[in-house]
């Protein structure tokens, strides 16, 4: 279809069209890649990213397309296998002088020991998730200061092994805001989704409606702040909220956020998640950069698992085209009735990436 486009656009859009090809190699040792309290091992694993983006922005359509296909060998197949795990996306946006519209598609595949650690908290067995996601978004400006913005996605996940459900879930949005002035933006936020595990008639729902502005003290100091009440299927009303600050100066930028989200399972259900994150980068000289990386999270399941993160990284553009990259992370997972499992990730990657070739 990306060929079609290329191919069959007017002569006058050809300088419209950027193209950017990419490629990633890495090599890491992790310590305890299942995070097993009893019976740590470790492993080698080497990864190769390929990656093409394709890109046209005119006054009114914006169009992103890419694909990549990661590929993971692992000097022990029986911890983690070796594995081609692809990815793709569309997106097609429209602007009108009060607002857009736009339609995304997206495929990516993703290992469990980094998807459902994020989600539920948990890695089981050694095994890939894939979603499938179509997604839409509409905006209009109603008055000067005010606009409303509606959303909606569906998708499917499928598991290849593991004793995780195949889920299908849907979910829609509405946003409210008024830009009470240049530096607060009040805003009243609506979400429903459900999720539905496959062979099963069975069908969650989730609500919550919260309460929120967008506040912007300088162009270096931003944040957002956003609290109200959910309700998942079989459970009274909960509290939800997150609160989020942006710091951006010359040479350092500082995030931190705290948030408590519901998020669907793939154990079944919704799953109640506190999480706080915080980052820090700074630029060493003209072409390096170095940051660290902090997070908490808490999920709230069939038992109630703490997960702590600490990393940090460093890199240098070594030429035009090539990035380097080092990086360490450190994970510790605390189980109700289990002893904690820690994991240490080490390892080095250079990027190479050309646009308009």
């Amino acid at each position: 279809m990306l060929s079609v486009l290329m191919l069959h656009s007017a002569p006058s859009w050809a300088g419209a069209w950027q193209q950017t090809a990419s490629a990633r190699v890495s090599t890491e040792f992790d310590t305890n890649p299942l995070l097993s309290p009893s019976q740590p091992a470790d492993l080698w694993r080497t990864i190769f990213e390929p990656g093409y983006l394709l890109k046209r922005v005119s006054d009114t359509n914006d169009l992103n397309a890419g694909l990549a296909l990661q590929m993971v060998r692992t000097s022990n197949q029986t911890l983690s296998q070796n594995r081609e795990i692809p990815s793709a996306f569309i997106n097609w946006q429209r602007q009108s002088d009060t607002g857009g519209f736009g339609l995304s598609a997206r495929y990516d595949e993703v290992e469990t020991r980094i998807a459902e650690l994020d989600s539920t908290g948990l890695i089981y067995t050694d095994s890939t998730r894939a979603s499938r996601t179509l997604s839409g978004n509409w905006n209009e400006a109603l008055t000067e200061r005010s606009n409303l913005t509606l959303n909606a996605a569906y998708n499917d996940i499928t598991y290849n092994a593991g004793p995780f459900f195949d889920y299908v879930t849907r979910s829609s949005d509405m946003k409210f805001s008024y830009a009470w002035s240049e530096s607060i933006t009040p805003f009243i936020r609506m979400s429903y989704s459900d999720s539905e595990q496959a062979g099963s008639n069975t069908l969650n729902r989730y609500t919550s409606a919260l309460l929120g502005w967008n506040w912007k003290v300088a162009d270096y100091l931003e944040g957002s702040i956003q609290a109200g009440k959910s309700k998942t299927s079989g459970t009274s009303m909960g509290k939800q909220g997150a609160v989020e600050v942006n710091y951006t100066g010359q040479k350092s930028g500082i995030t931190l956020n705290a948030e408590r989200k519901v998020l669907p399972s793939g154990l079944g259900g919704f799953v109640t998640i506190d999480q706080a994150r915080g980052g820090w980068n700074y630029a060493l000289a003209e072409r390096g950069s170095a940051g660290i990386d902090l997070g908490w999270s808490k999920h709230y399941s069939d038992i109630v698992l703490i997960t702590r993160t600490a990393g940090s990284w460093v890199q240098f553009q070594l030429y035009a085209n090539w990035i380097a990259r080092a990086y360490y992370q450190h994970k510790k997972v605390e189980r109700d009735g289990f002893d904690a499992a820690t994991s240490n990730v080490l390892g080095v990657s250079l990027v190479f990436s050309r646009t308009d070739f």
